[in-house]
């Protein structure tokens, strides 16, 4: 029996998350739905490396290698950490990654508890905030081609909705009052985004080009001062308004 695909509803869930209990839990559960046993998140407030940052992170992180992994001058020679502090794009790493950093030994340090080869992404939301994630496990991935893309693919959309939701949990709660005014249309397109439809089968839903669909669709995330169709559609829910 093979492991079950991440889908759309799992993401959504995980957005909605109403303690961080159950966000772990979620998130634990969609990580292993990708084909990977560990997940790592954390949510960074404030310009980096300030002494100010407030950083809160989650996941389900061997304890071991909490204890292992203390060192912060390993954290700032890790070639994962700095090309996610560095880079938009995401990073997918093995023991090559740091053999050609000249740090081969982090990664003999690491790969005992599981992480011997994964992905992470870096995203960022208005007001100096920054959400890391990364899945690893200790089986090679594929080598490139589409499979390898899609757990990439997997792992940027998992982010968006975790973000959304870590922001959420940490701020205060979000009520209808506390979004802009956004017109029907935007709402149309952003309720049937919420459902799972491309803009294509939004644009076919509600009778207008697909051209005007993302027009709707991005008026509505500069409004909600949001990144990603995504987290407009879960700041949407959380206050209320989907």
């Amino acid at each position: 029996m093979g492991k079950p695909e991440i889908n759309y509803q799992q993401l959504i869930d995980v957005g909605l998350s109403e303690d961080f209990e159950g966000f772990e839990r979620r998130l634990v559960k969609t990580a292993d739905a990708m084909g990977f046993p560990i997940i790592s998140g954390m949510l960074m407030r404030g310009v980096l490396k300030d002494d100010t940052m407030k950083i809160t992170t989650y996941g389900n992180t061997p304890a071991g290698y909490l204890e292992a992994a203390k060192d912060r001058n390993d954290a700032l020679r890790d070639p994962v950490v700095g090309h996610l502090m560095t880079h938009t794009v995401p990073v997918v790493y093995d023991q090559a990654t740091y053999v050609a950093a000249g740090v081969g030994e982090l990664w003999e340090m690491q790969a005992p508890f599981g992480y011997q080869t994964g992905i992470a992404v870096k995203l960022h939301l208005p007001g100096d905030k920054h959400f890391v994630l990364g899945v690893d496990r200790d089986e090679k991935l594929p080598g490139s081609g589409a499979q390898l893309m899609q757990m990439v693919a997997g792992l940027q959309l998992l982010a968006a909705h975790a973000l959304t939701a870590a922001d959420r949990l940490l701020g205060p709660k979000l009520s209808k009052g506390d979004l802009p005014k956004l017109t029907k249309r935007e709402l149309d397109v952003l309720s049937w985004t919420a459902q799972g439809k491309t803009a294509w089968e939004v644009s076919v839903i509600l009778g207008m080009s697909e051209k005007t669909a993302n027009f709707h669709l991005g008026n509505a995330m500069r409004k909600l001062e949001v990144t990603s169709k995504h987290q407009a559609v879960l700041k949407c829910v959380a206050a209320g308004i989907l």
